[in-house]
């Protein structure tokens, strides 16, 4: 930026230093004879608009009925004065038989004839050629058209009248009558006033067009002091700044203006110029992939492959909404992609790949940290549950709650407690079901401290451990909970569940799309081994880690 700062200030230089001492030109000119073709009856007369010319000081340079090679060497002059700095405001007044084509406008010389495209740019001074002229005097020129009527013929390509010339950055185009135009020239461009150019959009008379550059807050001759001052060149050299950032139109460009000028007269389309740079890409990117005509199913799987690579969407649902967005975005960030949010084919192919491939590594681990759950489950299991000791079932729920073991270690404990509760006293035994019953820390708490030396006081205890545990991890276990319910909602979804849990070796029970206590403990197994948070319930971090189980190998 710092490079294309300084070519600009260079620029700048050169231009106010030429503007010192430099005059105003006009160039009138005006063919209403012609040699042999009809005469351009609504054409000027030069000689109002030059007196009015010479008596605001412009240099005017005129002519009438000129052929075209006199009326290019004519402009030709008011280039030069352009070049070496001698020419500071220009007007330029143009009447007689115009013609028109798909990509310029011609003033007709007056030995036009039967003239077609191919013909007129050799008959006719160029129109495009005179606007990027005034253009090289941003916001100090003025351009002026006057039909001749019609009646010339015109070959192929072409038509009457001047067209619509583009008119280039800080340049004023009229176009009308002669009458009128003279009178806007004298009375309002010519004239020291406060009033504003954009005045003209409201003011000008009945048949006058007027496009192009129209300041707000000054008027044509205010560009000038009294007395013919200069004014402050800053004013000149803003022009010509944003017509250098306009014709490179970059990003870089537009932003060097608004950190020179950022209250400038052009700030506001800088500004939207700039914010249309900056959002074009979304609208592509946004573009295309609606073009992709993404199922909702396809979107559902973008999503699971986003959350399986850790960028989290914020839902399953098929719906790209805020969170899918901000996951893509990531996703592409990561990739060194431009970050739309908004995905194409390719990304969508590397995107199953990357997940493809993680799924891969993420069943492998979980294969190997199953193989060594397994493992040290046998062992303790042999070394402590094995045996029909009450002290070594517990420790070994305690360390696997769902282990191998599991149910083997609980029914013989069941056994142990139900042999106990035989023995009880009646009313310690109707106690002890009514305190089952609850299943609450506080029912075994108050059975304990009833009968603190009972039979059941260890099973009590223990039972008071495990429930205790699952407070520890309310928190998570009423998260998923609320998460199944919407991942999960239908019999149909936790049918799949309990088929993709069998498939790869978690026994959830009768596969019949209800979620038992057989369910939960495979459930609570998958999470273990794949290192998920443990509560029986599944998250959608679980239905995606569950649904790509398997497909990667």
């Amino acid at each position: 930026m710092t490079g294309f700062r300084n070519a600009l200030i260079g620029g700048m230089l050169s231009v106010w230093a030429g503007a010192l001492g430099a005059e105003d030109f006009a160039l009138v000119l005006s063919n209403r004879n012609y040699d042999r073709a009809p005469t351009a009856r609504d054409a000027a007369e030069a000689a109002g608009f030059v007196r009015a010319l010479e008596a605001a000081g412009f240099t005017v340079i005129s002519g009438e009925n000129w052929t075209s090679g006199t009326m290019r060497e004519a402009a030709g002059r008011v280039q030069a004065a352009l070049e070496n700095g001698s020419a500071e405001r220009l007007i330029f007044v143009l009447s007689g038989h115009f013609a028109a084509g798909p990509g310029d406008g011609w003033l007709l010389g007056r030995e036009a004839r039967a003239i077609s495209a191919l013909t007129a740019g050799d008959a006719g001074l160029s129109l495009a050629a005179m606007m990027q002229m005034a253009a090289q005097r941003p916001g100090q020129a003025v351009v002026m058209l006057v039909p001749g009527g019609g009646g010339l013929p015109l070959g192929f390509g072409l038509q009457t009248g001047a067209g619509a010339p583009e008119v280039p950055q800080g340049v004023t185009l009229l176009e009308g009558d002669a009458g009128s135009l003279q009178r806007v020239l004298r009375d309002t461009i010519l004239q020291e006033s406060d009033r504003p150019m954009a005045a003209l959009r409201e003011d000008a008379p009945r048949g006058v067009t007027v496009r192009g550059f129209l300041p707000q807050d000054r008027a044509f001759l205010s560009a000038k002091q009294a007395g013919g001052a200069a004014t402050p060149q800053v004013e000149v050299g803003e022009f010509a700044y944003w017509s250098a950032v306009r014709d490179i139109g970059s990003a870089e460009a537009i932003e060097t203006y608004l950190t020179r000028y950022p209250s400038g007269r052009f700030a506001g389309e800088a500004q939207r110029m700039l914010a249309e740079l900056r959002e074009a890409p979304l609208r592509r990117a946004e573009e295309t992939e609606a073009a992709l005509a993404l199922s909702r199913d396809a979107r559902r799987e973008i999503q699971r492959n986003l959350s399986l690579l850790g960028f989290d969407p914020r839902g399953i649902d098929g719906v790209f909404g805020r969170g899918s967005r901000a996951a893509i975005a990531a996703f592409q960030r990561a990739g060194g992609e431009q970050e739309t949010g908004f995905l194409t084919t390719d990304q969508i192919r590397r995107l199953q790949r990357e997940a493809d491939r993680r799924a891969a590594e993420l069943e492998e681990e979980a294969r190997q940290r199953r193989v060594e759950e397994e493992r040290r489950d046998r062992a303790y299991w042999s070394s402590t549950g094995n045996s029909e000791d009450e002290q070594g079932l517990r420790a070994y729920l305690s360390r696997y709650p769902d282990g191998l073991y599991a149910d083997v270690a609980r029914a013989r404990l069941d056994a142990i407690e139900e042999q106990r509760r035989r023995t009880l006293a009646t009313e310690m035994r109707q106690d002890w079901d009514r305190t089952r019953q609850a299943d609450t820390v506080e029912a075994y708490q108050e059975f304990l401290r009833r009968y603190p030396r009972s039979e059941l006081a260890e099973s009590a205890r223990a039972r008071i451990d495990e429930l205790q545990g699952e407070d520890r991890n309310r928190g998570q276990i009423e998260a998923d909970k609320a998460e199944e319910s919407r991942v999960a909602n239908n019999p149909i979804a936790r049918l799949v569940i309990e088929q993709k849990l069998a498939t790869i070796g978690f026994d959830p029970g009768p596969v019949d799309g209800t979620f038992s206590r057989e369910t939960r403990r495979a459930i609570r197994q998958f999470q273990r081994t794949s290192s998920l948070p443990v509560t029986g319930f599944v998250s959608q971090t679980t239905m995606v880690r569950l649904l790509a189980a398997g497909r990667g190998g």
